[in-house]
């Protein structure tokens, strides 16, 4: 039996940007991993923005993007404590209620 029975392989972008640190009034560079990859750039400054602004920091500007695939792999168990049961037609999850037979 193989040892990842379920792999995936996921593409990514590792964001880094320059953001400004409202407490401390200094600018500085960090960096976001966005998945899905977003080619677009209006997008990618908003998906980037939901992860950085907040009370205290501020996004100014991306300065690099890099986008990068990894392949990830579960063995059954892991598959099996970590998975909903769906709907085979809808793909959504069940309920507790309609999960008992």
């Amino acid at each position: 039996m193989k040892k990842y029975p379920f792999t995936r392989t996921i593409a990514s972008q590792r964001v880094t940007v320059l953001a400004f640190d409202k407490v401390n009034a200094e600018a500085f560079n960090m960096s976001v991993t966005i998945s899905p990859v977003i080619t677009d750039p209006a997008k990618l400054e908003k998906a980037v923005a939901a992860k950085v602004d907040n009370d205290t920091t501020k996004l100014i500007e991306i300065v690099n993007t890099e986008t990068t695939e990894k392949v990830y792999g579960l063995t059954l168990d892991a598959f099996m404590s970590n998975a909903v049961e769906l709907d085979p037609k809808t793909r959504k999850p069940l309920t507790a209620n309609t999960t008992e037979a």
